[in-house]
């Protein structure tokens, strides 16, 4: 199936500027991307409010599930921002932040299951929400799916605020910026989507599984090492200098250089080296400053 035969949907953040949507969405259609769906995503709004009042006008762009520029159908469908069923007004603790990411998260999944091709952009809206709805993406997105932002002048920014202009001039200058992702593999995907956890369980299970592979390549390197040399790395993962290691170790720098040598060859057994790309002792400091305190039990001081 190809991705024209797909829905193709429009996902958006929505802030206190709803032309940022409508923007978006006529730059879409202008590239002949069929958009039959607009989905926003917002925190609960009061009628009264900056928010609200952005809802009322794009809502107004929508009459009849039609949209109004050119009469085509486009269906708005509306979503607002909760946490176990709460709306959240804003995002202001990790509390909030989870509700944001698994709101974000369990849309996109729904879409995805609906085999619909998402454009997402995530130029309107709060900061926050952007980042949390970028890592939703990267658990959610397959090949065809995109992230945009819309690049505005300054000069057109200053005439449209307040929404009372939803639709750009021609010359106005707006254009639409692909933003890349990485896309986790077509098999992980496939498990994601099927599975019944939250995005905040799905971001907690990566990352175990590569600090699990850090901690296995961690202890590759020390077990390779002599006891000379382990404590050499002991000093390094405690964020010393050459010239502080020789120094606590009562070494030579010369002897510290030639320990450093052996564990960075060590180290490039375990970490897989990239083409042209340097390593030297502060690569030690980084890749072991996580595990010295298990290091210090674990790691004879004898010397």
């Amino acid at each position: 199936m190809s991705g024209l035969d797909h829905t193709h949907v429009l996902l958006a953040t929505l802030g206190g500027q709803p032309q940022v949507v409508t923007f978006t969405l006529d730059l879409l259609l202008q590239r002949n991307i069929p958009i039959s769906e607009v989905n926003i995503v917002h925190p609960a709004a009061k009628p009264d409010s900056s928010m609200g009042r952005s809802v009322e006008r794009l809502i107004a762009e929508f009459p009849g599930d039609r949209y109004k520029r050119d009469g085509r159908i486009i269906h708005l469908r509306r979503h607002v921002l909760r946490y176990y069923g709460q709306p959240l007004d804003d995002i202001v603790d990790e509390t909030g932040a989870d509700g944001a990411l698994n709101t974000m998260y369990e849309l996109i999944r729904s879409l995805k299951q609906r085999q619909c091709t998402v454009h997402f952009s995530i130029t309107g809206g709060r900061r926050l929400v952007s980042f949390l709805s970028i890592s939703a993406a990267i658990l959610s997105f397959d090949h065809a799916d995109r992230i945009w932002h819309i690049y505005t002048p300054e000069a057109v920014q200053l005439r449209v605020r307040g929404g009372e202009d939803m639709h750009a001039l021609p010359g106005d200058g707006i254009r639409l910026i692909e933003v890349p992702l990485a896309r986790l593999s077509q098999t992980l995907l496939s498990q994601l989507l099927d599975a019944n956890t939250s995005a905040r369980e799905l971001i907690h299970s990566q990352k175990e599984l590569v600090e699990a592979e850090e901690h296995a390549r961690c202890k590759q390197v020390v077990d390779g090492a002599t006891p000379r040399q382990r404590a050499v790395l002991e000093a390094f993962a405690k964020g010393l200098h050459p010239q502080e290691v020789a120094e606590q170790l009562c070494i030579s720098n010369t002897t510290v250089s030639a320990h450093t040598t052996v564990l960075l060859d060590l180290c490039r057994n375990a970490w897989p080296s990239r083409e042209k790309e340097r390593r030297d002792y502060r690569f030690l400091q980084l890749k072991f400053a996580r595990y010295s305190h298990a290091y210090e039990q674990s790691i004879p001081h004898k010397r």
